[in-house]
């Protein structure tokens, strides 16, 4: 799906330190924090609960939903707390979790929609095929019956004694097989949501069956984007793969994740694979200690090109919590794209932001948090990273300093997982975690905060 296209890009691994970095002709310029909300200590629960704010701007109020229960694909579609600003962020109260429905993406018929994250579905009573039962007459284009899953198309391991099964959908039985996502559209002229299902055409869409033990759970179904109107009026929204999945070029099983872009020509009743890119790994420019491109967002350029930033560490698949970031380009609206190139040395939850001054923001994480902007109008060429969290050791800011080496996420004391939306035209708010963050006695709390990054053009 890409072609060998060279992109001029820095690939220095550079930390920052100080509230400001200036290159060419902008600098940004970085505001103090505002708390949304203090949550437990983290020695109560350090991964999981508050973590990944996910914010959004309606009129004159900007709203966060806020993750408060485990993070993994049992949890996905649990209840987040929401917290809403009428003051671009400086100060928060809690409201109603049914103000989701309301933080859809705007579509030009005035409905909105949005897709809530999906918690897995529980597999354990289906009976699975023995392995052993694979044969060379054995029918991988044959449905499986009800309450029975085939044997995988391809078979992975996460840490913890996690195997995952990979099944072409296609393969399995009712509902499993279904290819849709559930969104929330709310009608224009309406207060109350509808849930809908939505088709989507996916050529061998991949599902995985996580087991542990004698419990097993299918993940859902989602995209994990924001989604976004794009300049030919469809709705276009990023996605990737299972742990594990099927290459819809040629039928073959990689371990690695794949990331998709989908669109909508219809309002969102129904999407198609537009684009997706296979992690090509080689053992130099694309490590096997890798979990392949997952998370990743994208944006239209001013010369009309797109930019896709796409992360490769996986944690549970490789031990190691930081990889490369990558970015590619598509000047043919996404029907080809540059092959990837590394943009820095680390990038979880890559995320833009498109300013109406000109200037393309991205954030990304792990260790540190860091937030860079666009020099030119392709997406070539973008200024130093501005420091917003260090990667530097911060377990000592804990309630508890470890009396050994720190693990990593006591070196961190974040989720890493930040989120960025534009306020006005030249300045945008950075949402992210904080484990070490100190309440009113001085008990370090998990926090989420917000923080104002102004483009200043310079003279």
């Amino acid at each position: 799906m890409y072609t060998r296209i060279g992109l001029a890009l820095s690939m220095l691994f550079t930390l920052i330190a100080g509230n400001a970095t200036e290159k060419d002709n902008i600098r940004l310029v970085l505001g103090e924090e505002h708390v949304i909300v203090r949550g437990i200590r983290p020695e109560e629960h350090l991964w999981g609960p508050y973590q990944f704010p996910r914010p959004y701007k309606i009129g004159n109020r900007l709203l966060v939903a806020v993750h408060i229960s485990n993070d993994d694909i049992e949890h996905y579609g649990e209840t987040n707390r929401w917290f809403e600003s009428r003051d671009n962020g400086k100060t928060w109260k809690e409201v109603n979790p049914e103000v989701e429905a309301q933080c859809g993406l705007l579509l030009p018929n005035g409905d909105r929609i949005c897709f809530p994250q999906q918690s897995g579905v529980d597999v354990s009573d289906y009976v699975m095929t023995p392995i052993e039962l694979y044969t060379p007459d054995y029918d991988f284009n044959k449905k499986a019956g009800p309450g029975t899953l085939p044997i995988p198309n391809g078979i992975t391991y996460w840490m913890w004694n996690t195997e995952i099964r990979a099944y072409d959908a296609d393969r399995l039985p009712e509902p499993l097989c279904r290819k849709e996502w559930v969104s929330k559209r709310l009608y224009a002229g309406d207060s109350i949501p509808r849930t809908e299902n939505v088709k989507v055409d996916w050529p061998k869409l991949t599902r995985v069956v996580h087991t542990q033990g004698q419990k097993s759970v299918m993940k859902g179904v989602f995209p994990r984007g924001n989604p976004k109107i794009g300049p030919d009026g469809a709705i276009w929204v990023s996605a990737f793969s299972g742990e594990g999945h099927i290459n819809p070029e040629n039928g073959q099983y990689s371990p690695y994740y794949s990331a998709e872009l989908f669109r909508s020509e219809d309002i969102g009743h129904t999407f198609k694979l537009h684009s997706y890119m296979e992690y090509p790994a080689d053992g130099k420019y694309y490590p096997y200690l890798s979990g392949g491109f997952s998370d990743s967002d994208f944006e239209w350029m001013p010369d009309g090109s797109i930019v896709w930033f796409l992360r490769s560490n996986w944690f549970a698949s490789t031990g190691e919590e930081w990889s490369p970031m990558y970015i590619s380009r598509s000047t043919d609206m996404g029907k080809s794209w540059s092959a990837p190139k590394r943009f820095s040395e680390l990038g979880t939850l890559p995320r833009l932001c498109r300013l109406d001054c000109g200037t393309t923001l991205i954030c990304y994480a792990r260790p540190g948090t860091f937030i860079r902007g666009s020099l030119d109008d392709s997406g070539y060429a973008w200024s130093e990273p501005l420091e917003v969290m260090t990667a530097a050791d911060r377990s000592s800011l804990g309630n508890v300093k470890p009396t050994g080496k720190p693990s990593f996420h006591q070196w961190v004391g974040s989720c890493n997982n930040p989120e960025l939306i534009a306020i006005d035209s030249n300045t945008a708010l950075i949402f992210y975690s904080d484990f070490y963050y100190p309440d009113e006695r001085g008990v370090k709390r998990k926090t989420i905060l917000c923080r104002e990054i102004k483009v200043e053009t310079i003279e």
